[in-house]
């Protein structure tokens, strides 16, 4: 009979991660550094049984050892990460797993949503993924008889000329385009003001209907690396995009009753370029066109991205936002104090 022993730390002693980058090695996971708290479970000898971490609201790295497998070890570190979420008011979380790990997880309550061949994506609590379902359709158009429905994910980091050309031509070709603004709060620019600039900068399009995404399109839980992407973290990205695709089209694509997703070309950015390709290769086995427009430039050839607009503003080159952005955004972040 084993003794086993949890407790829950906010960052781990050199030691600590030695012994956890082992154990998820010897069960072909990764360790990835910025948890909010990790979960150890040792044995009576004080050796590591047992560990999963949460990353906000969401649990990930979760592994036991060979030899601890038939004691249900992976039930003791997510019941101690759940305690944790509870005393901070949390009612909701995700788990992001390795596919063949998503049983024991259902079996302590969690709900699959999404799953690729590799990972699963598994939920808990409420508001759950059937409220956004809800939301989803309770703000559903009816489009004309014959006419396209289109959808784009953005992230408006902040809003651009670029994006309003994205937007522009993608609503040239639909009756009802959806433009579905990512939720998470993990940009330079908070969701409450990416939000208001693109529903101000696409206000003049009548087909045009703006969304939140909630925590089910490129957020934290579906598609981390995203938020990474100058990080280096490239490798992991293929498996995180197609399981953000998958959900896509479980969720978006069935509520909304989409044919056709947009997407601006990519040359730059490895992560972006992955999930491009991921979308382009798999939405159309499932009846869903996949649109690729041209980014947007500058009279001098630039193009016209968010990420170079942060770096402007970052180093006051003020006197060039006008080409990257619309008056819109320009008034905004005027408002906000940020011009």
């Amino acid at each position: 009979m084993f003794d086993f022993s949890s407790r829950v730390v906010s960052s781990l002693s050199e030691s600590e991660k030695r012994e956890v980058r082992a154990l998820l090695a010897s069960q072909d996971l990764d360790f990835e550094e910025g948890a909010d708290r990790v979960a150890l479970v040792e044995d009576a000898d004080g050796a590591l049984a047992g560990t999963a971490s949460l990353f906000g609201d969401v649990i990930r790295m979760v592994a036991v050892s060979d030899e601890h497998q038939e004691y249900g070890l992976s039930a003791v570190a997510l019941s101690a990460l759940l305690e944790v979420a509870r005393s901070r008011g949390t009612s909701h979380l995700f788990v992001y797993t390795k596919r063949d790990m998503a049983p024991r997880f259902a079996s302590l309550g969690f709900r699959g949503i999404a799953q690729t061949e590799a990972v699963s994506l598994l939920e808990t609590g409420e508001p759950g993924i059937g409220t956004y379902r809800a939301y989803l359709e309770d703000n559903r158009i009816e489009a004309p008889e014959g006419g396209t429905i289109g959808a784009i994910v953005v992230n408006c980091n902040p809003f651009t000329r670029g994006h309003r050309y994205l937007i522009g031509r993608a609503s040239e070709e639909c009756a009802l385009l959806y433009v579905v603004v990512v939720e998470a709060d993990l940009s330079f620019f908070s969701f409450a003001d990416r939000y208001a600039m693109v529903k101000l900068g696409t206000a003049d399009l009548g087909n045009v209907k703006v969304l939140r995404s909630g925590p089910y399109a490129v957020s934290a839980a579906t598609f981390p690396t995203y938020f990474l992407k100058d990080k280096g973290a490239a490798a992991v990205s293929e498996q995180q995009a197609r399981l953000d695709v998958d959900l896509f089209l479980r969720l978006y694509v069935r509520s909304l009753l989409l044919d056709v997703r947009f997407i601006g070309t990519e040359r730059d950015c490895p992560v972006t370029a992955i999930y491009n390709g991921v979308m382009s290769e798999v939405l159309p086995g499932s009846g869903v066109a996949v649109r690729e427009v041209e980014r947007l430039r500058t009279d001098s050839g630039e193009v016209v991205s968010a990420s170079t607009v942060r770096r402007m503003l970052a180093a006051g080159e003020r006197e060039r936002l006008g080409a990257f952005l619309p008056p819109s955004t320009t008034d905004y972040l005027r408002s906000i104090g940020t011009l």
